[in-house]
């Protein structure tokens, strides 16, 4: 599989960070029959996880699928701030939360840089 290729070839730290984000992201299902909000991170992480796949299939730049990754991620970050769904983040759910979102929003920088740096001459 090309997605996984790709993953194994980049940096120790940066392939631990991808495998974080693969667990924390697929954890949402411990919620979806709960919370609204889990059924759109799941909803949104496997078309993300599709959309890789396809573009690492057709061995497309990296930069395409950072561009993905940052064009469905950065919409689901805003709408979690503005629906602001934690009670207690003490709370599995709202540690959950926590997590997820520092998470992927570190990963939309990363992407957007990527993006930026790629677009450089």
């Amino acid at each position: 599989m090309a997605l996984v290729e790709a993953i194994s070839g980049v940096p120790d730290a940066l392939r631990g960070f991808v495998y974080w984000l693969i667990f924390i992201n697929t954890a949402s299902v411990f919620f979806v029959l709960h919370r609204a909000e889990a059924r759109w991170v799941l909803a949104v992480w496997a078309a993300l996880v599709l959309l890789g796949m396809g573009l690492a299939e057709r061995e497309m730049a990296p930069r395409f699928i950072a561009a993905a990754a940052a064009a469905f991620w950065a919409p689901l970050l805003v709408w979690l701030i503005w629906r602001n769904p934690i009670e207690d983040a003490r709370e599995p759910w709202g540690t959950y939360l926590v997590l997820l979102f520092a998470s992927n929003l570190i990963a939309a920088c990363l992407a957007a840089a990527n993006l930026w740096f790629h677009a450089m001459p």
